[in-house]
């Protein structure tokens, strides 16, 4: 249940973002799948739902972004 309270929540946010403020989320989180890679590449990541939780939110705001780019 709070799992789909907080995806929920992620799209609010999302959906009230402009473009610029939706480009440079996918920024920050594509950077952080980076990291979260490198990472797990080391069997430094304890956490590796993370990367696929990551890698969904990316697909989210590149959604986003095509819907507010297409209108």
């Amino acid at each position: 249940m709070a799992n789909n309270r907080l995806a929920k929540q992620e799209r609010d946010e999302l959906s009230g973002l402009d473009v610029s403020g939706l480009r440079e989320q996918l920024d920050t989180a594509k950077k952080q799948l980076w990291g979260m890679r490198f990472a797990n590449g080391k069997r430094q990541l304890e956490k590796t739902a993370d990367l696929s939780k990551t890698r969904k939110r990316i697909a989210r705001i590149n959604m986003y972004l095509a819907q507010k780019e297409s209108n």
